[in-house]
């Protein structure tokens, strides 16, 4: 095919010429820290590596900015580690919690060398003598936020924070409190190393200037990386070469097949979950066939591993059961943690030959493949009610996993085109373009809401000047005018002296109220809508009325709703409108009529929740999978236990309901279940199987033989755990730790309640 007109091939990706591997002898680093490497397989490290290397091993900050699988966080770990040995403590943040939980497996490599590693997620927290015991903490950024407003004794030796995927700034979630949290950290402490890891990003010098870093660029990947745009059967790449993909099949198929056939792996990726499962269905009659005898076998023995997983079925085994014997997944937020963690391995294995999965997966988990193809280049954006692009940088995080190292000699990135003038487009504008820039999004008024109170409660700053002078040390500050930030700060300053979290006046001072909602980590509009709902409450107040308070309040994302759901909801909201504590119409929130029926949509899922509804029942009833289910159980848990320590404060006779109900969702039980469920190893089905068996209660079950209690569980193993605890009854009385999900408190936890995760959503190995 002859050279498109105006188009020119792009340098190779793979590096300047002469780039070449550095043996480990020849990086400066210790013998001891060699043997590590060569025992996990790295006997020389890529140019960017050895690059870094030496700023990183001198104490000096550095923004990494260099493509994926180009080993940027081996330069992070060792960061972390020289740290270590001097005596100071390391902060490493990362935006997801299943990042967290690969850089914490790879940073254990260091275990020999006296390196203490612990996690600090939604799943995973720490009390402060255990995180006192270590010297890295893997952690997200909303955890580490939670540290810096409580002041932990643990950052006084911080040495060095990991900034992984600093480029997600840009994110509006999560970039207000990774920007704040940096912002903080290096007024803090001044001589704080900082390594950020990028990807590769238009203005990756600008995040360095803004840190105060060394800057380092590279577009080296280890393996060879050609990426291209498919249409109609051919495959057009970037340096203007064809490839010519034989019948039959449609794109995604035909695709997949033909790398399946030599010998590598698949990673779809669409746009949404629904897409995600519809696909990889679609996908089976491509695949089934090409397994071997040996690849079903090991297929056989995941689905086996799905299967042991949770006591209580849900809508993701359902179907990953259905598609797994035949080589193929999905990924999507749908699926609880443990079923993802199996489909990850399964994937990394080699056991399936093709994996559908959602943006999300990108942003920094390990899952490499031989060949990656985009299918869908739009998303639908709730903020603009609309399909709107995909962004190009996230474009190239996807296209990233192609190329598995150790496995293949090069990887193929595609992006599928619906027409020629797409075929052109893509080319041009995704695979030919600049990156894109980091930008702030720290002005957005509920980010700085938060942020603002948080500042002011931990005293952090004291004055108006002060406010200033920390904003103007931020991104935004850095890079834009501070006009318009300082409008808006001016604007959450009037909403928290009139709602109470600030003192009024000249200084900035937090009211005790102001101090419980930071401490609690609450949006203060959260708060503000708890405390209006513990003056309404009745004595008596139901279930209902409660959880469609918790699901009014921003820190709560309502639940979309379906077509054809509204009349039943609005019956329901008609029904109910007496007894609800928040109305649509009510300042602040002032929700119209369908986005109050959200919130009494995600009420009633809840309350399905706690009345021992199975999941796969409220998954077909409400359309929301058995993640989805988890993340709002987390959240409404987690404002419940707010809403309980708030009526400690304000409203004391509704402090023990609250409690209870929070314990409730955290199991999903009725309240005849209470006792039983706080049990260790004891969740809502098992509860419910003690019950019917006649154990309504710990001393009923106290008195039981374990014979018996081994027929109920079916297994001696559970029986005799659980009647142990029963025999040290120090322990019950024991005070639990804070839901996990958000950062801990100092505030007294709820006394009647055990830590520990949902059965139904069993927690990892470790824990």
């Amino acid at each position: 095919m002859p050279p498109r007109a105006g188009r020119r091939a792009p340098p190779s990706p793979s590096g300047p010429p002469g780039e070449e591997l550095v043996p480990l002898e020849a990086t400066g680093l210790d013998a001891e820290t060699r043997q590590v490497l060569a025992a996990d397989g790295i006997a020389r490290l890529f140019p960017p590596q050895a690059a870094a290397l030496p700023p990183v091993l001198a104490g000096e900050s550095l923004v990494l900015a260099a493509p994926t699988a180009s080993g940027k966080s081996l330069v992070a770990y060792l960061a972390l580690l020289r740290a270590a040995r001097a005596g100071r403590t390391g902060l490493y943040l990362v935006p997801l919690r299943a990042l967290a939980q690969e850089k914490a497996d790879d940073l254990g490599r260091f275990a020999s060398l006296g390196l203490k590693v612990g996690l600090s997620t939604g799943d995973f927290d720490l009390s402060a003598q255990q995180l006192e015991s270590l010297d890295v903490l893997v952690a997200t950024s909303e955890k580490a936020d939670g540290l810096l407003r409580r002041g932990s004794p643990w950052l006084d030796r911080l040495g060095v924070v990991v900034a992984d995927e600093v480029h997600l700034l840009r994110d509006p979630d999560r970039g207000p409190t990774l920007e704040v949290s940096l912002t903080r950290l290096r007024r803090a402490y001044p001589d704080l190393q900082i390594v950020a890891l990028s990807a590769t990003v238009g203005n990756s010098e600008e995040l360095a200037a803004w840190l105060g870093a060394r800057h380092q660029a590279s577009e080296y990947r280890p393996v060879p990386l050609r990426k291209g745009v498919y249409f109609d059967g051919r495959i057009t790449f970037t340096d203007l070469s064809t490839r010519e993909l034989a019948p039959p099949g449609e794109a995604v198929p035909r695709l997949v097949r033909t790398v399946i056939e030599e010998g590598g792996q698949a990673l779809v990726f669409v746009s949404t979950r629904k897409a995600s499962e519809q696909v990889a269905e679609s996908l089976v009659p491509t695949v089934r066939g090409l397994l071997s005898a040996e690849e079903r076998a090991r297929a056989r023995a995941a689905v086996e591993a799905l299967g042991g997983i949770s006591d209580e079925e849900t809508e993701g085994l359902r179907r990953l059961a259905a598609l797994v014997p035949y080589g193929v997944a999905f990924h999507n937020a749908s699926l609880t943690n443990p079923e993802r963690r199996v489909v990850e391995q399964a994937f990394r294995e080699r056991t399936l030959k093709v994996l559908v999965a959602t943006p999300t997966l990108a942003a920094g988990i390990n899952l490499p493949a031989r060949r990656v193809i985009v299918r869908d280049t739009t998303r639908y954006d709730d903020r603009l009610g609309m399909q709107a692009p995909i962004p190009a940088t996230e474009i190239h995080q996807m296209l990233g996993r192609a190329g598995r190292p150790r496995f293949d000699t090069a990887g193929e990135a595609l992006i599928v085109a619906r027409s020629p003038d797409d075929e052109d487009r893509l080319l041009d504008g995704y695979l030919s373009g600049a990156p894109e820039s980091v930008v702030s999004r720290l002005a957005a008024e509920p980010a700085l809401r938060m942020h603002v109170l948080a500042l002011v409660a931990s005293g952090a700053v004291a004055t108006e000047r002060d406010l200033e002078s920390f904003f103007a040390a931020t991104f935004y500050g850095h890079t834009l005018p501070l006009d318009e930030l300082r409008a808006t700060v001016a604007t959450v300053r009037t909403f928290l002296e009139e709602h109470e979290f600030l003192v009024p006046g000249p200084a900035l001072r937090a009211t005790p109220f102001g101090t419980m909602t930071s401490e609690l980590y609450l949006d203060p509009l959260s708060a503000v809508v708890l405390r209006r709902v513990l003056d309404r409450a009745p004595i008596g107040v139901g279930a209902f009325p409660l959880l469609a308070a918790i699901a009014a309040t921003p820190d709560l994302p309502p639940l979309f709703t379906r077509r054809g759901e509204g009349a039943d909801l609005l019956t329901r909201y008609t029904d109910e409108a007496e007894e609800l504590l928040v109305k649509p119409e009510e300042p602040p929130l002032e929700l119209d009529l369908d986005g109050f029926l959200s919130t009494i949509k995600t009420a009633s899922v809840l309350e399905a929740w706690i009345n021992e509804v199975p999941i796969v029942e409220i998954s077909h009833r409400y359309g929301i999978g058995a993640g989805d289910l988890r993340t709002k159980v987390e959240d409404a848990e987690w404002l419940l236990f707010s809403a309980g320590r708030l009526a400690s404060r304000f409203q004391r006779r509704l402090a023990r309901p609250i409690d209870d109900l929070s314990t409730r969702v955290r199991y999903g039980a009725r309240e005849e279940l209470l006792d039983l469920v706080r049990l260790r190893g004891v969740g809502r089905v098992r509860a419910r199987l003690l019950f019917r068996a006649g154990y309504a209660d710990r001393e009923a079950l106290r008195r039981a033989p374990v014979d018996r209690i081994e027929q109920v569980l079916r297994s001696r193993r559970l029986a005799e755990m659980v009647l142990s605890q029963l025999r040290r009854p120090a322990a019950e009385g024991a005070p639990a730790a804070a839901p996990a999900h958000r950062p801990p408190t100092p505030l007294p936890p709820p006394t009647r309640s055990a830590r520990r995760t949902l059965e139904e959503f069993p927690a990892d190995p470790e824990r």
